[in-house]
């Protein structure tokens, strides 16, 4: 459940966000989830390995959400078309 999450997190910020946006996402979101579970009593390096398989996730997610964002895009923009009021 948590790399489709991870994964879900990557194309929001990819479809609205840049580069900069990426890096502290994925740096606060792996040291909460290594700090948690060393509070919770597991290992610091078996935390740290547990943390790689969701950062691959919001890369792949972010990857995903920068190709689609054109298509994103033109879709938006085709919903937001008004009937033209002229005669």
């Amino acid at each position: 459940m948590l790399p489709l999450i991870a994964c879900g997190a990557g194309i929001f910020v990819g479809l609205h966000f840049n580069i900069l946006a990426l890096l502290p996402l994925s740096v606060l979101g792996a040291g909460a989830y290594v700090l948690t579970s060393w509070s919770n009593g597991h290992g610091l390096l078996s935390s740290m390995a547990a943390v790689f398989l969701p950062i691959v996730a919001v890369q792949v997610g972010y990857f995903l959400g920068l190709t689609t964002r054109p298509a994103y895009l033109h879709l938006r923009s085709r919903l937001n078309i008004r009937q033209s009021e002229q005669a």
